[in-house]
């Protein structure tokens, strides 16, 4: 049995977790202080954000596969992916059909008081200026205001936000693969149907090719997918983990330059850079080695045969560029997120009782239901409680970047949604380490 208390301990006081907590702090604040003082403008931070989408985001796809393929890996990439498709689809229907129904379960007396609100509010305005009522507009407003409500809570940024956390808390895990198949269908959701939904447009099938094309089009998409089937390639017998067996003998050296000769038992094809590895066994545990060209002669490896796609050992001449370009991700996305504060009036948005209300559902009831989904899995042992607990996580991200911008491009409520997404942006260095560690806890006590 877990002791909760010590395992509680562990995760709070866990490195990797504080220091990425600590640097997205620091940087944002950097990012926020860069646009007060004219550092970085409007243009620099949009160029910035094309750079993370269109070139770091299609790396970041690679680096989260660039791994060996274990069968247990496949299973979990699909149990992730059913996940996400019950996530998605499931809230999107309920968001669509509660959206088209909304104006019959609005009691006549809240029509009313709306009306009465608005005659004193003309009262206030120019002759010229005033306008009659209309409870058809009023029903519209509220029904569109309602659907960003319901896409921003449901297609979160886990991308920009997520994926700094797992890639300082689980490096070298199955966690950064699962999180990109989860986005598979927010790609789908959050880029193309988002777009057609508060474009007000009629969903036609010319309608439904665009939101496809605006989906799969997406550069992190494609390279998301090309990188899972090379990923994938792996379990074809040859290209994954492969040993044969072997019988002959070879020199190692220790200690003083004494000379040792060593049986080989078997040989695996991939180690570094496509060498061989060769293995004898201790003490039932098997130890590799790899031989050197120069002293001729077999050193110890300190590692295990691997898949051709860990490009890290196999070709690490390209992993390292790679691995540069993605370390290069979570300062930038920081500081556009520093700069994206440094523009909202963060009196109002405090001040507004509403956005506490969105708040609600989307830091609390969002990952809850995550949380839900996840139980039954872990129980049964399907899933690691690490990668339940990730996507937890991700229920309290803000809304994802482009539901405020086709918010804003649509005139769909834009200063609701600038304020709710600044506001759980802000509080999410807050909730965001909560839920992480709320998820391990929860999860590893089952």
């Amino acid at each position: 049995m877990i002791d909760s208390s010590s395992l509680f301990k562990g995760i709070i006081t866990h490195t990797g977790l504080w220091g990425a907590i600590i640097s997205t702090i620091v940087i944002t604040l950097l990012g926020f202080l860069l646009y007060k003082f004219k550092v970085l403008n409007d243009n620099s931070t949009i160029s910035i954000q094309k750079i993370i989408i269109n070139i770091l985001l299609p790396f970041l796809a690679f680096y989260s596969f660039l791994k060996n393929a274990d069968k247990t890996d496949l299973k979990t990439f699909a149990i992730v992916f059913g996940l996400s498709i019950i996530y998605y689809v499931s809230l999107t229907t309920i968001a669509i059909f509660w959206v088209k129904f909304l104006p019959k379960m609005i009691p006549k007396n809240v029509i009313h008081k709306a009306e009465i609100e608005h005659d004193r509010w003309i009262q206030t305005l120019n002759i010229n200026e005033r306008t009659v009522f209309n409870s058809s507009t009023y029903l519209e407003k509220i029904q569109r205001k309602h659907l960003v409500t319901w896409l921003m809570c449901i297609y979160g940024s886990n991308i920009l936000f997520a994926t700094p956390i797992i890639m300082s808390v689980y490096p070298n895990g199955i966690e950064l693969g699962a999180l990109n198949v989860w986005n598979i269908l927010y790609y789908v959701g959050g880029f193309g149907l988002a777009f057609s939904l508060l474009s007000g447009v009629k969903f036609t099938k010319k309608e439904f090719k665009f939101t496809m094309k605006k989906a799969f089009l997406n550069p992190a998409f494609i390279a998301m997918i090309i990188a899972f089937l090379l990923w994938s390639s792996q379990y074809i017998p040859g290209a994954g983990v492969t040993y044969k067996d072997i019988n002959f003998k070879g020199w190692t050296k220790f200690g003083n330059n004494a000379y040792e000769q060593l049986n080989f038992i078997k040989q695996a094809i991939f180690g570094p850079s496509f060498s061989s590895l060769f293995g004898i066994k201790e003490h039932g545990i098997m130890r590799w080695f790899i031989y050197n060209e120069i002293e001729h002669i077999y050193v110890p490896y300190n590692g295990n045969p691997t898949g051709w796609f860990d490009l890290n050992v196999t070709m690490p001449y390209i992993a390292k560029p790679i691995n540069i370009l993605v370390s290069l991700i979570s300062p930038l996305i920081w500081i556009i997120i520093g700069t994206s504060l440094a523009k909202t009036n963060l009196k109002e948005m405090f001040l507004t009782k509403a956005n506490y209300l969105f708040l609600l559902y989307k830091v609390v009831l969002i990952p809850l239901f995550i949380l839900c989904l996840m139980i039954p899995l872990v129980i049964t042992k399907q899933l690691k409680p690490s990668v339940g607990a990730i996507l937890v996580m991700t229920g309290a991200v803000p809304p994802g970047a482009t539901i405020t911008i086709y918010s804003q491009h649509f005139k769909v409520h834009e200063k609701y949604t600038a304020q709710v997404s600044s506001l759980s942006t802000l509080l999410s260095f807050i909730f965001i380490p909560i839920w992480l560690v709320l998820g391990i806890v929860i999860l590893n006590l089952l």
